[in-house]
């Protein structure tokens, strides 16, 4: 009993010797309408990138709203807890005090795009 034999195909791999052997592939691949391709380089090679329109990601885009909220909302929970919800004046400084708001809210703003970055990449992945 042999194994099935798929129909049509399934992949392709190709060995160039030259950069430019590889870059006028990868143009011609993506203009005959392949999408779905990936290059593998021994370094990183733009304009074979650019060829197979890679750069098209929304991947960055996320992560910056993600820091940004991450930002807006460890900067408002400090000044609700130290303005609104509990203010003492202590040593009388000003109960808006914002230097000692720049570390929690640099690390809100890590871990916002942190999140954003990872969900993104998952969603845009398709995979769960």
């Amino acid at each position: 009993m042999s194994a099935p034999t798929p129909s049509g195909l399934y992949g392709l791999l190709a060995e160039f010797h030259a950069p430019e052997e590889i870059v006028k592939a990868a143009a011609g691949v993506y203009a005959a309408g392949y999408r779905r391709v990936d290059a593998y380089t021994p370094y990183p090679m733009e304009d074979v990138l650019d060829a197979l329109h890679l750069h098209e990601t929304h991947v960055p885009k996320l992560a910056l709203a993600g820091g940004l909220a991450g930002l807006g909302g460890g900067f408002a929970l400090q000044y609700w807890s130290s303005v609104i919800a509990y203010p003492l004046n202590i040593g009388g400084r000003p109960l808006f005090s914002w230097p000692a708001f720049v570390v929690p809210a640099f690390e809100t703003t890590v871990l916002g795009a942190a999140i954003a970055t990872v969900l993104g990449m998952l969603l845009l992945n398709g995979f769960p």
